[in-house]
């Protein structure tokens, strides 16, 4: 292998000072504390230091997603298709592969709308929620909408990424 790309008795390839927008700032001085003191930020010797505040305890995800959550997910997500709803209202729920796949169903939905020239505004309602959680880190969910006389269906998946559940597929029907 080949020397350390860099190493305290080799000086740096670039000169601090040659780079634009930077300039020297003067160390601060060094101050010189009688003897037997501790500098300053530091605790006396013999003496303990002090107790820091343990930090706040980290939030737990909820471990089970409610059922009125997953509705009104599945609510948003028919709106998105049916053009009603922006999918960035969906933000945070959705990732960012769902985001697209909403909006080229959103793009077709729109196009067959627009040649039958159909302009009727779908409100569904939540008819039904059935979830289970087949793991720890994943929740299933299908939603039954009713809207204008018509039942529809959406399938969603749910995973916690990031201390947050985010719908990694959602299937409207």
């Amino acid at each position: 292998m080949g020397a350390p790309l860099l190493s305290s008795s080799q000086p740096l390839p670039v000169p601090v000072t040659n780079l634009p927008g930077l300039r020297a700032v003067p160390a601060a001085p060094l101050v010189d504390a009688p003897p037997g003191t501790a500098p300053p930020g530091t605790a006396p010797p013999g003496t303990a230091p002090p107790e820091l505040a343990a930090p706040p305890p980290i939030a737990e995800p909820e471990e089970h997603l409610d059922a009125r959550v997953i509705g009104a997910v599945a609510v948003f997500a028919f709106e998105a298709v049916e053009g009603t709803r922006q999918i960035a209202q969906l933000g945070r729920w959705i990732t960012e592969s769902v985001a697209s796949e909403l909006a080229e169903l959103r793009r077709l939905n729109i196009e067959r709308r627009s040649l039958y020239r159909d302009e009727r505004r779908v409100v569904p309602t939540v008819r039904r929620v059935r979830a289970m959680q087949p793991g720890h880190v994943v929740a299933e969910a299908a939603v039954v909408l009713t809207a204008a006389g018509r039942a529809r269906a959406v399938a969603l998946r749910f995973e916690l990424i990031r201390q947050r559940w985010q719908a990694t597929s959602v299937t409207v029907l």
